[in-house]
């Protein structure tokens, strides 16, 4: 169901050098981009790629809404009024999508890890996220995170693209336990009807994704949250050390004008507490917010979890 690509060291230095190559002959004018800073504020339009996952970016009525859709919006009204173009893909093509010019920035539920900075830049922190589980309804597997997952030998489902797969196979969930998925409405109803035991995702993600199926079953009587069951959040420990996820905004890297003024204004944001109150909207609270300690150099640096990257790259 989802394309799975392995990057070898020797073709993620050969990125990494044509990468170097761009910024030596002239940055984005080397990729035909021009300076994209100056452009987006000439046109007052910045694309915006997103993946339509709630609670982070998504449309509604042809506006881009969501948590980090929200902190893209006050960010670019400092830079000059510019407006938010959303273009939506799937997640494990944002960033393809990014260096490829089809947008500017992306504003989706994206963990900073050091595989992904070989491909692009990224903002400072906006959010830390515990990973979530979701199961039947009374727990029947006693589950509680996903090394109890592999104990018990039970299915577990994870979206295409998201940094839960490697997780669950770091932590020895074998291959054909694992169901991949290309939305998270899927994962919901593949543990509703109990054709899998568990679903993992960021838990504020299946936290917003319950939410709307609550909504759902107010208007059509839809059974799947009396059916599932949210467990409480944890921190995957792999390899004997925790895997704290902290999410950015991810820009080209010949594009650090625009990083950091991205960057500068979201300080600002963040400094004044707008950054939690236009996220706490979406269900985002304090213990969301990034510890100043955490920076994105430190999660780029970071140790990734081993194995094959998928679609290519996990949440």
């Amino acid at each position: 169901m989802a394309h799975r690509a392995a990057w070898s060291r020797r073709q993620v230095l050969r990125s990494g050098l044509i990468a170097g190559s761009f910024v030596l002959a002239g940055g984005c004018d080397a990729l035909g981009f021009g300076n994209t800073l100056d452009r987006i504020r000439r046109d007052g339009v910045v694309r915006v790629g997103h993946a339509g996952e709630r609670p982070y970016a998504y449309e509604e009525a042809g506006v881009l809404v969501g948590a980090t859709a929200a902190v893209h919006r006050a960010v670019f009204r400092r830079l000059g009024n510019i407006e938010l173009q959303g273009v939506q893909t799937r997640f494990g093509e944002l960033i393809n999508g990014l260096n490829s010019g089809t947008f500017d920035t992306v504003a989706a539920g994206m963990f900073v890890t050091r595989e992904r900075c070989d491909r692009a830049a990224f903002s400072d922190p906006e959010y830390c996220a515990p990973t979530g589980l979701l199961v039947r309804a009374g727990n029947p597997r006693n589950l509680r995170d996903l090394a109890s997952v592999a104990a018990v030998g039970a299915s577990l489902v994870v979206l295409a693209g998201s940094v839960e797969e490697s997780y669950a196979r770091a932590l020895g969930v074998p291959d054909d336990h694992i169901v991949v998925i290309g939305v998270p409405e899927d994962g919901l109803n593949l543990v509703a009807s109990g054709r899998a035991d568990s679903f993992s995702l960021t838990h504020i993600s299946l936290r917003s994704l319950l939410e709307q199926a609550r909504l759902r079953a107010e208007r059509i009587g839809a059974p799947e949250v009396a059916q599932t069951q949210l467990l409480d959040p944890f921190t995957p420990v792999i390899g004997g050390v925790p895997v704290t996820g902290c999410g950015a905004s991810a820009f080209r890297k010949p594009d650090e004008q625009l990083r950091a003024a991205f960057n500068r204004e979201l300080s600002a944001l963040r400094g004044d507490g707008s950054v939690l109150r236009l996220m706490s909207e979406y269900g985002f609270t304090e213990a969301e917010m990034p510890d100043p300690g955490i920076t994105t150099e430190q999660l780029c640096r970071a140790p990734g979890v081993t194995g094959p990257e998928i679609d290519p790259l996990p949440r």
